[in-house]
């Protein structure tokens, strides 16, 4: 778990809020996060929105995903943490890590390869869609100035280093065209590429790109890698380090205005 400590970021959908290291481990959502960062976890199982033959039923899982934005928003509101710095997080960020699972369950169901270029192609798509759908949900929040304060403090800072007011203008024309309720999202836990309760079976690994569209990883695992040998656990963790590497760079810092 604590190989991808040291490399790991999460990442914000909004291309004005700049990814963040990773430098410490909440038990609680069971991934590396920011220092002092205030997270409402929250789960969403996809599979259980799918058919004995794992068709998905896109208006009850849409729903369900809007569901996830408007609690974890309330909760921000009403939990009482434990630390000022974790408080003021809350405050400034409104961060939600919630956990979309279920993915190689849906596979399974299915009856599909998860080994074929064209499975992945299509729970791509699954995944992507369901990020865009808690994205715009957020988004949807966020009007009429009801953005996460993080923006407000970015964009003071940015108009101090340029100096200019054509500078702050053009930040506010991009607030209100790109602004979201919540820093950070979503979170996927490598391990739910495969069917849970089961011995995990390694053609599954192929579905890890997956776990790119979330904005954080998370390490919750429910099933056996019992009869994994040494190598097949190297092969896992290097090709989540690799997905994590690929999200790090650039993405340290937020996109131009």
């Amino acid at each position: 778990m604590y190989l991808y400590l040291a490399s790991a970021i999460v990442t914000s959908p909004c291309p004005l809020l700049a990814a963040e290291a990773a430098n410490d481990f909440s038990p609680q959502v069971c991934m590396p996060v920011p220092s002092h960062s205030a997270w409402i976890p929250l789960q969403l199982d996809i599979a259980e929105y799918t058919d004995s033959a794992g068709v998905i039923s896109v208006d009850a899982l849409e729903l369900a995903l809007e569901a996830c934005v408007d609690d974890g928003d309330r909760l921000h509101d009403q939990v009482e943490w434990t630390e000022p710095l974790i408080e003021y997080d809350s405050w400034l960020n409104r961060r939600l890590a919630i956990a979309l699972r279920g993915w190689g369950d849906i596979v399974e169901k299915k009856g599909s390869d998860p080994g074929s270029l064209r499975t992945l192609r299509e729970m791509e798509e699954l995944a992507e869609w369901a990020c865009l759908t808690l994205h715009n949900r957020s988004r949807q929040l966020a009007r009429h100035s009801n953005w996460c304060p993080a923006l407000d403090e970015a964009g003071a800072l940015v108009t101090q280093k340029k100096q200019t007011r054509a500078w702050g203008r053009r930040w506010k024309k991009a607030v209100q065209d790109v602004a979201i309720r919540h820093r950070n999202l979503t979170t996927i836990s490598p391990w739910d590429v495969f069917p849970r309760q089961k011995q995990a079976d390694l053609r599954y690994m192929d579905l890890l790109p997956l776990t790119r569209f979330a904005d954080s990883l998370s390490f919750q695992r429910d099933m056996s890698i019992s009869h994994w040998n040494v190598n097949d656990f190297k092969g896992f963790h290097k090709r989540v380090s690799a997905i994590v590497q690929s999200n790090r760079g650039a993405e340290l810092i937020a996109k131009q205005v």
